[in-house]
């Protein structure tokens, strides 16, 4: 996959059956009995729902327990990173997904995020959260966790921690003739139509020079760690015939597109690189995440609390992604 495919993918569909956000509050806390005597609360919340469950906006959560929150990326480049959230259940840990509409402003979406965030911390103040977003979700993720936000929001979340994975922090080169402003000025606005038309309104924030490429933002003091994966794309394949030929590749953003020295050199930023696709390092029909699986939990993102044994968590894992 190229970079248009991945700027073309906001105009075929939104992933994970995105249809907006519904327009219920935060509904009174419902106790639920489990099997195991824990007491979950039952929540509706915009942009949140179990990454599993499509037609049903409640979350069950127990309250006492840190929370992963997962925003997916484009369409065409998210591959089967919801499946995550399965992992973060496979090791007795809960983990939830955010839905948007990637045709949105980022700021507009990321605004949305921050709503959501502070709409959980306000029923559980000390909850913990870590956000973890792929692709164009480390965008919305990271700006949602910035000071000085354009529309004054800000999370209020007391402990976070932040993952992003292939994201073009440093803006996709491919629509660099979307930001230049004497080419709109010329074209009369059909520079404009078509950037508007391949990737929604965010066509203005993407391109390498835009303001919200250029001014990143400082994270917030309550993220303690920022923990960056970029993934080196060259020479990777997504999917291949039965001849072992490779009929699509899995390149989307170079490394030079995922490194904004803001961003890299901001507080509390660890930097990881991986030989790894774009949709491969999430996980698609073919392939299992390992090696982010391993990230995680080696930076205790993840926790493996031993009650399964390494073959049996393989199995399972592997069972997750390929079954």
């Amino acid at each position: 996959m190229n970079q248009i495919d991945f700027l073309r993918c906001a105009s075929v569909g939104v992933f994970f059956g995105l249809v907006g956000c519904s327009s219920a509050s935060v509904n009174d806390i419902d106790k639920v009995e489990e099997p195991t005597m824990l007491t979950k609360q039952t929540l509706q919340i915009d942009g949140l729902k179990h990454c599993n469950n499509t037609s049903d906006n409640r979350i069950h959560l127990n309250p006492d327990e840190p929370l992963t929150i997962i925003a997916h990326g484009c369409f065409a480049s998210a591959g089967q990173f919801k499946t995550l959230a399965d992992v973060y259940g496979l090791y007795d840990q809960q983990a939830i997904c955010f839905e948007y509409d990637d045709r949105k402003s980022l700021e507009e979406t990321s605004g949305e995020l921050v709503s959501a965030l502070n709409k959980l911390s306000n029923e559980n103040p000390n909850q913990s959260l870590h956000v973890i977003g792929h692709s164009q979700g480390g965008l919305v993720a990271r700006r949602a966790l910035t000071v000085d936000r354009e529309d004054e929001k800000k999370v209020a979340t007391k402990q976070l921690q932040l993952t992003t994975i292939s994201s073009p922090f440093n803006g996709i080169e491919i629509s660099s003739h979307c930001g230049i402003t004497p080419l709109r000025i010329l074209s009369l606005g059909i520079v404009d139509l078509i950037c508007y038309a391949v990737t929604g309104e965010k066509y203005q924030q993407i391109p390498p020079n835009a303001d919200f490429i250029e001014q990143p933002g400082e994270l917030v003091a309550s993220v303690s760690q920022h923990l960056v994966i970029k993934t080196d794309e060259r020479n990777t394949c997504r999917r291949t015939n039965d001849e072992g030929i490779c009929l699509e590749d899995d390149y989307v953003f170079s490394v030079n597109e995922q490194s904004n020295n803001q961003v890299d050199n901001s507080v509390n930023t660890d930097l990881v690189t991986v030989q790894a696709g774009h949709v491969e390092i999430v996980g698609n029909g073919d392939s299992v995440p390992i090696d982010l699986i391993s990230i995680l939990t080696d930076q205790q993102l993840l926790i493996d609390n031993g009650t399964i044994d390494q073959l049996e968590q393989a199995r399972l894992i592997h069972q997750l992604y390929l079954d």
